[in-house]
């Protein structure tokens, strides 16, 4: 359903599509410096930051910068209950001081557009998620980072008018994707949640069966927020102008991460022999990895390049287990380290790909 509407500063709009107004919370910040010492679950560093309380009123206590600063969420009917829900969510006598309380509303969200013209939207503007599985900060920088360099590209002479194009259709379908991850591990804490019986807290038979279901469905619903590293790590650009066309691909997982230089994903990590990451050792603009099963010369496609003024280099890896992850001699990297073409040997038209990658 469409729920709001977002002017670009034309006399157009981007409407919002998805899920608005979910859930209200009141989020609460504290200044507790005892309460860390305190909490009976663990000892020292083992001790937890997020604390879910099983209540009616979706209770999350987050221990924040330090061990002395917290913050509560929960669905209270006015800010001033915040202080008591502290004091129940914490079940001990502790000095705190109340520091801030503020409402927030829980969204799942999609602008319909990225840009209007010279207008470029990012970040909270364009996608809003709930902060369970922890995509909203990842999905906004992922949007300034490819933002940015087709921005620097563009201003520096060398970018084409595609690379613009491709926003939209980059970053809208990870805004998309993220979207429905969130929701999936949104859906998995109110399946758990949805089990609370006020009998829980009672030392009979009936509140320890319904402590035991409800931590059978929370061992397995609560792991969908956290476990989100295939949203996070193994997402890649689909039907983008700028990037060599391969059909099909690997499935989107939200939970699962499966390295892969398909074409848009971006490149998989890998030490080297000398204990160097290979993405420290790539440089700032487009880099084409030469790896160890290849003698393939380069020099042409540098001069592809170098004929836009695109900033180009090549890297040879002769490591053996950067080739066996990857899969392929030759891989052409974008200055965000995601994949635009890859293969066994470079294609004949070298200055057909030069432009296709940077967006002419």
């Amino acid at each position: 359903m469409t729920v709001g509407r977002a002017r670009s500063g034309s006399s157009s709009e981007s409407t919002f599509e998805g899920q608005g107004d979910i859930l209200r919370l009141y989020q609460a910040l504290y200044y507790c410096p005892d309460l860390f010492d305190l909490i009976p679950i663990g000892e020292g560093p083992g001790r937890g930051r997020h604390y879910h309380i099983a209540d009616a009123q979706s209770t999350f206590l987050i221990m924040q910068d330090s061990t002395k600063h917290w913050t509560l969420h929960a669905t209270v009917a006015a800010p001033e209950e915040m202080a008591a829900q502290f004091e129940r969510a914490v079940g001990v006598p502790v000095r705190y001081e109340m520091l801030y309380v503020g409402q927030w509303k829980q969204n799942l969200l999609l602008a319909d557009h990225y840009r209007d013209g010279r207008v470029f939207l990012a970040g909270d503007a364009v996608h809003l998620v709930i902060p369970t599985g922890g995509l909203g900060m990842n999905t906004g920088v992922g949007d300034a980072i490819d933002l940015s360099w087709k921005l620097a590209a563009t201003l520096q002479g060398w970018g084409g008018p595609k690379l613009f194009d491709s926003y939209e259709v980059e970053r809208r379908q990870v805004g998309d994707r993220n979207v429905g991850a969130s929701r999936y591990a949104s859906v998995g804490r109110r399946k758990w949640r949805s089990q609370y019986r006020p009998e829980i807290r009672d030392a009979t038979p009936e509140g320890q069966a319904a402590r035991d279901i409800l931590a059978r469905v929370a061992d397995v619903e609560q792991r969908k927020t956290n476990e989100m590293i295939g949203a996070e790590l193994g997402y890649r650009y689909v039907g983008s102008p700028v990037i060599s066309d391969e059909p099909g691909g690997p499935e989107h997982l939200f939970r699962e991460y499966v390295p892969t230089t398909w074409p848009g994903a971006r490149l998989p990590h890998v030490w080297l022999r000398d204990q160097k990451a290979i993405h420290d050792v790539i440089g700032e603009g487009y880099t084409l990895l030469r790896l160890g099963r290849s003698d393939a010369g380069t020099s042409g496609l540098g001069r592809a390049m170098q004929a836009l003024g695109a900033p180009f280099e090549t890297l040879t890896v002769t490591d053996e287990v950067a080739r066996d992850i990857y899969g392929y001699d030759l891989i052409l990297l974008r200055p965000d380290l995601h994949v635009a073409w890859r293969g066994n040997g470079l294609p004949a038209d070298l200055v057909q790909l030069a432009r296709l990658v940077t967006g002419h």
